[in-house]
């Protein structure tokens, strides 16, 4: 009995030491299993998140400007998107760029930039992916022709017997300048403001491809106002190198760049000695449409380029030849200068506030100190024969567009 009491007792012993060590080795399993669920936050080993770019695509080009639609995605090793905080795109241009799965940047360099799109998980985990795009130079304009005008030691200016208005007839010279072939296409305009507006102008109108049936990008932009123009000549100055001419202030401390509220600017705000793109003042527009060699003028009572050609549906769309719409610039014969449509197709803003001529002789005149409405020359493919005489003259209010209303430019100090 003894005996067998011993042994049972040997028994519960053996059992008791292998209980303890299955416990002791599951402990120990547990344990083991437990670190290696505790990864370093610095761990990249194993299983790496998921990190894809969708847009743009590798090797796509841009045009400065453009607006470029970045778009990726970032999963975890068991397939949870990343937070957009852990996804984070980086240029080797222009640095970080921006954070998450979609996002747009119209404003990156003029580079070739390497794209990366890294993703980094809870655990720490990281993975990228990377791409190459090209931004590439703003395109030049295209060429906007001028033409040398000679200075004037002092030519009649105005007509007399027809409208009191282009009376009394004055003796004006003028220094020489560089007037427009044609008058501003559509197309032209278009471009530079497109350009403008990435570079801090704003517009109060957007410009139309002139008037009338099937209007073309080459027609003369219409529907601006002059405030329109004048932001647009300073753009057209800046996108080119030149200085630009207009400011918001008689110190010429800023630069006009808006358009879109009135414009409340005066001869004191101009920089008549800049060489950028400017509207003609009437007395230079004038000089243009009548110049024939630099001494002799045409008459005021006639179209511009009659001196050449008398009839004047070989010079001016107007209302008898036009089909009551504008046509593409610079279609007609020019005048002596070799500027064209300097009668019909558009009216064209002049700088000048309107006011009564003087018979006084003038150098260098730049119209009225103030005003309400701005001089328009040139008569328009609605007109007679009548407005597109070289001497008529109109106004319009300067923050209005009109449909048969456009523009010109020249640049002084040559």
């Amino acid at each position: 009995m003894t005996g067998l009491r011993s042994d049972l007792r040997k028994r519960r012993d053996i059992m008791r030491k292998i209980l303890i060590l299955s416990i002791m080795v599951l402990i120990s399993v547990s344990f083991f299993n437990c670190e290696e669920d505790v990864e370093s936050p610095y761990d990249t080993s194993g299983q790496l998140p998921a990190v894809t770019i969708i847009r743009p695509a590798d090797n796509d080009s841009f045009t400065w400007g453009d607006t470029i639609l970045f778009e990726g995605e970032g999963e975890n090793y068991e397939g949870i998107d990343l937070d957009d905080s852990m996804m984070v795109w980086r240029s080797d241009r222009d640095d970080t760029i921006g954070t998450g799965t979609v996002f747009e940047r119209g404003d990156l360099s003029v580079n070739v930039h390497n794209i990366t799109l890294t993703g980094t998980d809870r655990r720490g985990r990281i993975n990228s992916d990377d791409i190459i795009i090209e931004v590439a130079a703003w395109p030049e304009p295209e060429e906007y022709e001028l033409i040398t005008v000679s200075a004037s030691s002092g030519y009649q200016m105005g007509w007399s017997g027809i409208d009191a208005g282009e009376e009394p007839v004055h003796t004006v010279s003028l220094s020489g300048f560089l007037v427009g072939k044609n008058e501003v296409p559509y197309s032209l305009w278009a471009d530079i403001k497109a350009w403008a507006e990435l570079n801090g102008y704003s517009f109060g109108n957007e410009g139309s491809r002139g008037y009338g049936s099937s209007p073309t990008d080459q027609d003369p932009v219409t529907y601006i106002s002059w405030a329109d123009c004048i932001a647009w000549c300073n753009a057209y100055s800046e996108r080119l190198g030149l200085t630009p001419v207009y400011y918001t202030d008689s110190g010429k401390a800023s630069l006009y760049k808006d358009s879109s509220e009135d414009a409340d600017i005066d001869n004191n705000c101009v920089n008549w000695s800049a060489d950028g793109f400017r509207l003609l003042t009437e007395a230079e527009w004038e000089y243009s449409a009548r110049y024939i060699n630099g001494t002799d003028i045409s008459s005021g009572a006639h179209h511009s380029g009659y001196d050449l050609h008398t009839a004047v549906d070989d010079c001016a769309w107007y209302i008898n030849n036009s089909g009551s719409s504008t046509h593409p610039v610079g279609q007609l014969l020019p005048n002596s200068l070799g500027a064209k449509d300097m009668s019909g197709n558009v009216w064209e803003w002049c700088w000048d506030w309107y006011g009564s001529y003087t018979d006084l002789f003038q150098d260098n005149p730049r119209g009225p100190e103030s005003g309400y409405n701005r001089v328009i020359r040139g008569g328009c493919c609605l007109s007679t024969a009548e407005y597109c005489r070289t001497a008529v003259r109109d106004l319009h209010d300067p923050d209005y567009p009109d449909a048969c209303l456009g523009f010109r430019v020249c640049r002084g100090n040559i």
